[in-house]
């Protein structure tokens, strides 16, 4: 019986699994920008039940994904080079005050191990060519990041404005260069948190988010908010 009961408090609830659902729909271009699409319509298009799917939205929102329009439904918001360019300016500053935090303190072994795992997981996916996986690991070496920075709010926050920087991440992920660059960015960035060279961990962690902001809100400018993308995996 116990097991039982752990083992259904594990499963995510109704209300988690439509905004996983939907958040991927977006991000994957599934919910093409500038639609506007009835409760209704998602249920029926995800085998999703209202309620849920209306706390979802009421998330998606708060992440700046989608706009409720009242008694007219939910418009899908389009990706925007200058919006991409201020949450990153944002996100650059909260993960930067993350990672210092790591760097400096006594008991990080877990976080260093954490964001480690990430980084050969990075280097794998791009030794087999897999770009799915590599954005999954990408997100998840900044995801590591901040969550083991102990600072609740920093989270939040964080989490809060995370939509949009994966949305434009996933949009042009075809688009960049095969990410070499970024991997070894990224492999230097967590040798430079777990040496606790700070001063190198703050240039490469500004070098890092300025050269993929502007390739990244070029590309947005350039090419079809419209342009179809590979499902999410």
């Amino acid at each position: 019986m116990v097991s039982n009961e752990r083992n259904e408090a594990s499963k995510p609830s109704l209300t988690e699994q439509s905004y996983e659902t939907l958040r991927n729909a977006i991000l994957s271009n599934q919910l093409a920008p500038e639609g506007v699409w009835s409760d209704r319509e998602f249920c029926e298009r995800f085998e999703l039940s209202r309620t849920p799917v209306r706390e979802a939205l009421l998330r998606l929102q708060s992440e700046g994904l989608v706009e409720i329009l009242p008694r007219r439904g939910t418009r899908i918001l389009p990706l925007n080079a200058s919006d991409v360019r201020e949450i990153h300016q944002v996100i650059k500053a909260l993960e930067l005050e993350a990672a210092l935090t790591i760097a400096q303190s006594a008991d990080n072994a877990d976080a260093l191990n954490a964001v480690s795992q990430t980084v050969v997981a990075m280097e794998d996916a791009l030794e087999k060519n897999d770009l799915d996986l590599w954005v999954s690991a990408d997100a998840q070496f900044h995801d590591e990041v901040v969550s083991h920075c102990e600072n609740r709010r920093i989270v939040k926050t964080y989490r809060s404005l995370r939509g949009l920087t994966d949305r434009a991440r996933y949009f042009t992920l075809r688009l960049r260069p095969l990410p070499m660059q970024s991997t070894k960015e990224h492999r230097q960035m967590y040798e430079a948190m777990r040496d606790k060279r700070l001063s190198d961990l703050e240039a490469l962690y500004r070098c890092h988010w300025d050269r993929t902001t502007e390739e990244i809100a070029r590309l947005i400018q350039e090419h079809s908010q419209s342009r179809p993308l590979s499902p999410l995996r």
